[in-house]
């Protein structure tokens, strides 16, 4: 009864990765047959690197301890083994790092070129602008020479601004221009588009046409464009 005893106390219970069981080796992780469920016998013979085929004795292993073991393993892994298994995890973590990287890369070439599309749009369009505004700006040159032409007046052939709410902003030099600016720029431009000033300056060649009362319409509407701006300057 006391041998007994005695070697009851000085077991320990180990977990096998589906039940408890006895272990008599204190404080050291269990064995293979623990594990495996080898006997001794078998155990010996599997690590005597015999005919059989088994593990040499010189072999490092790390062994299991948890429910897969040392390092995430269930079973015995010589440690060479596990070397070459980080090796392994570690080139394919370096292979996305460096498809991430291209990624990444390809990602921001797409977004330099979208914005040189997006600038390349942006000065074609402002080239456009001033295209018009220099056409407007010749088509008065013309018209005003021919002021003393009896010939009809079309609505066509009025230069038209291109952009009524842009008219004054322009005539001014832009948004940063002084007041001074602002009042000179609003003098000249009601000069030519008031609509009193507008039909005096060619009533005869308006009444020779067809189109007096659209021409009119359209020349009060630059009229009140020119009047709003300058109050919201």
């Amino acid at each position: 009864a006391s041998a007994s005893a005695s070697a009851s106390a000085s077991a320990t219970r180990a977990w096998n990765g589906s039940a408890w069981v006895e272990d008599a080796r204190r404080g050291r992780p269990p064995s293979a047959e623990h594990w495996t469920g080898a006997t001794p016998a078998r155990a010996a013979s599997d690590t005597s690197g015999g005919a059989s085929g088994g593990r040499g004795s010189g072999d490092d292993v790390i062994a299991g301890v948890g429910s897969f073991g040392y390092g995430g393993y269930q079973d015995e892994v010589k440690l060479e083994d596990a070397r070459a298994r980080a090796e392994r995890e570690r080139v394919e973590q370096e292979k996305w790092a460096r498809w991430e990287a291209e990624d990444e890369e390809r990602e921001q070439r797409r977004a330099e070129k979208k914005a040189e599309k997006k600038a390349e749009k942006r000065a074609e369009k402002e080239k456009s602008r001033a295209k018009r505004w220099n056409k407007y700006d010749d088509a008065w040159v013309a018209l005003e020479a021919s002021s003393l032409s009896s010939a009809p007046l079309a609505y066509d052939d009025v230069p038209w601004p291109p952009k009524m709410n842009e008219l004054l902003e322009r005539e001014a030099g832009g948004a940063d221009a002084s007041d001074r600016d602002w009042k000179l720029a609003y003098h000249r431009c009601v000069k030519r588009w008031h609509p009193d000033k507008f039909t005096a300056r060619f009533r005869a060649r308006i009444d020779a046409g067809a189109d007096a009362a659209k021409i009119a319409e359209r020349v009060e509407a630059v009229a009140k464009a020119l009047t709003i701006a300058y109050a919201q300057r």
